[in-house]
């Protein structure tokens, strides 16, 4: 008998859990569900309860209890409001949301950016997500891209029937972004974007004015990070403990209380970093909990190891480094594999021959911006010529930073190009037809 009181019990429970998913697209539903819950069970076992009547209030009391401990923890992440204010900066519709139409959720308003104040607009549409009992977790039922795809090209088509020519794709740096363009006309520049967004949904944006402060919105998300950088910051800015060894400096940093997982990524960190400051990886290997590198720039050289919780870095000139290292470093060179990764001046002439394959190039010049390489060079399109920056860089961040000051301070509209795990900076100055030439034939990787 007491298998029966269990029986209803877990049946109770069980459709309490789904009635807490159905209060979450159909109140009306999920209540019918809650009252399902406690009065089902009683129903189906009345043979048992009609002889146990006192039974009930157990049975009532242990259901409601149950019924409340599956309920989905509070929210504590972003909602869609939330999301399409961080994605575009307003709290609120203070205008039109011209080009945009087809919202679910709009907000617009007039901000300044790089010295000029331009109109922002942008609209979302909220994905259907239901939160698991006792869990919280998010399943999402369905994701409105249909719609979003939809205003996309619908704004698009607006912006280009007003007479704006499409200056380049794939502009933006939102890490979030589907898809964007670029459009100007006549100093004006429009800014659409197809994004993703916290709090799970989708919006597109538009930022309209002049093309610098357009520009600057585009290109907001951006780090100085590794900017004008010599020497990898982390060698500076965490505990090395630094001592001279004969001909070579040697740095040690052992975080004894740190979990393992932050040892490993600080030793991750100062390889992107070298990177980043220039130095090409030409060796590296691993033997037992021994990790290590070998990194060259000129005639300087770091090698790093990873042993346990302790990194271990020997820097100075390359055959001094290489001598020293089965000296101090008990990882030595184990293992040892030749790694060929191209300089920085080898990616920049690869791209100015990848430029040169479709364009005359000529007048070639040292550029102004800080750069691992890079060339400034006039290249003709049809009767015009415009100049162009080819700039590279060992991360994202660098590249991303130099577009910023570069479209936002001239009449310049850059794009940033992945080749043989650098970044490039390509920035062209010149009129739109001549910009959307050279940046439409460089190949680039695409958004996903």
């Amino acid at each position: 008998m007491a298998g029966r009181f269990i029986i209803s019990i877990a049946s109770s429970a069980f459709i309490s859990f789904f009635a807490w998913i159905a209060v979450q697209l159909h109140r009306p539903l999920g209540a019918l569900l809650f009252s399902a819950a406690l009065l089902l069970p009683p129903i189906v076992f009345r043979e048992y309860y009609t002889k146990r009547p006192r039974m009930l209030v157990p049975f009532f009391a242990v259901s409601f209890v149950l019924m409340v401990l599956l309920a989905p923890p509070p929210v504590m992440g972003p909602n869609v409001e939330f999301g399409l204010h961080f994605a575009m900066g307003c709290e609120g519709r203070e205008g039109n949301t011209w080009p945009l139409s087809g919202e679910e959720l709009a907000y617009s308003c007039n901000k300044p950016f790089a010295d000029s104040t331009i109109s922002i607009s942008g609209v979302a549409w909220r994905s259907s997500r239901v939160r698991l009992p006792v869990l919280g977790r998010y399943v999402t039922l369905h994701e409105p891209r249909g719609k979003a795809d939809n205003a996309y090209r619908e704004a698009t088509e607006r912006v280009e029937s007003e007479g704006y020519l499409k200056l380049v794709e794939n502009y933006g740096t939102y890490s979030h972004i589907i898809e964007d363009v670029l459009f100007a006309k006549d100093g004006e520049c429009i800014y659409l974007a197809e994004t993703k967004i916290l709090g799970g949904g989708f919006a597109v944006l538009s930022a309209r004015g002049p093309c610098r402060g357009v520009k600057g919105f585009a290109l907001r998300w951006h780090d100085d990070y590794l900017w004008n950088a010599s020497e990898p910051p982390t060698f500076r800015e965490y505990r090395f403990n630094w001592s001279s060894s004969g001909s070579v400096r040697v740095g040690r940093f052992l975080p004894s209380d740190w979990p393992n997982e932050w040892v490993k990524n600080t030793y991750k960190a100062i390889e992107i970093e070298l990177k980043g400051t220039g130095y090409v990886k030409r060796m590296e290997g691993k033997s037992g909990n021994c990790r290590w590198s070998l990194w060259r720039r000129d005639k300087k050289a770091h090698y790093v190891s990873l042993r346990g919780k302790e990194i271990l870095v020997i820097s100075g000139e390359t055959k001094k480094v290489r001598n020293s290292v089965e000296k101090i470093s008990p990882c030595g060179m184990k293992n040892a594999r030749e790694v060929h990764e191209p300089t920085p001046e080898e990616v920049l002439n690869s791209v100015i021959k990848e430029l040169n394959g479709s364009f005359v190039i000529k007048s070639p010049k040292e550029p102004s911006l800080w750069s691992l390489a890079g060339k400034e060079v006039l290249v003709s399109v049809g009767k015009k010529n415009v100049s162009v920056s080819l700039l590279v860089y060992g991360v994202r961040w660098q590249c991303d930073y130099a577009r910023y000051l570069l479209d936002t301070s001239d009449e310049t509209t850059s794009v940033c190009l992945e080749r043989d795990g650098y970044f490039v900076t390509v920035a062209v100055k010149g009129d739109v037809e001549g910009v959307n030439a050279v940046l439409s034939s460089m190949k680039r990787l695409k958004k996903t």
